[in-house]
């Protein structure tokens, strides 16, 4: 597999993790409705603490099987997972659920931001790699 590819999926699944939870949290708890398991737990269990999950089952798949569209996939999708709400976290916890996700809602633009960046960031380490791959030859 190629870095183009490895690319292509990293930022497809990236993008598609934002579209994800942001489809989530519109559709199912702008209202401030609290999920089946943070209602019954108590655990304020946030997409980002998905995202950790995801990139740790991922990085084991990278240390330990292989490099496959899978293992990609699911990093991207952990670092989108995390980066959605990261702008979000950063800002003083509430307890009210309502301000809670209107402060995630009202971060939206700085969210798209920073994805913009890592985005970047990713199409820069590519073409770094095709660099050194063809200085190597």
């Amino acid at each position: 597999m190629d870095n183009k590819k490895k690319l292509m999926i990293f930022v497809l699944f990236f993008l598609i993790a934002l579209l994800f939870w942001r489809l989530r949290v519109f559709l199912f708890y702008r209202q401030g409705n609290l999920s089946f398991l943070r209602d019954i737990t108590g655990l304020t269990i946030h997409h980002y603490h998905y995202g950790i999950f995801f990139i740790l089952i991922s990085a084991l798949f990278l240390i330990f099987y292989k490099r496959n569209l899978f293992s990609i996939g699911l990093i991207g999708f952990g670092f989108g997972s995390v980066f959605d709400s990261f702008i979000s976290s950063l800002l003083k916890s509430n307890t009210n659920r309502v301000i809670e996700i209107a402060r995630y809602n009202q971060n939206f633009y700085l969210t798209i931001f920073l994805f913009l960046i890592i985005i970047m960031l990713s199409v820069i380490f590519y073409l770094f790699s095709r660099n050194i791959k063809k200085s190597k030859i």
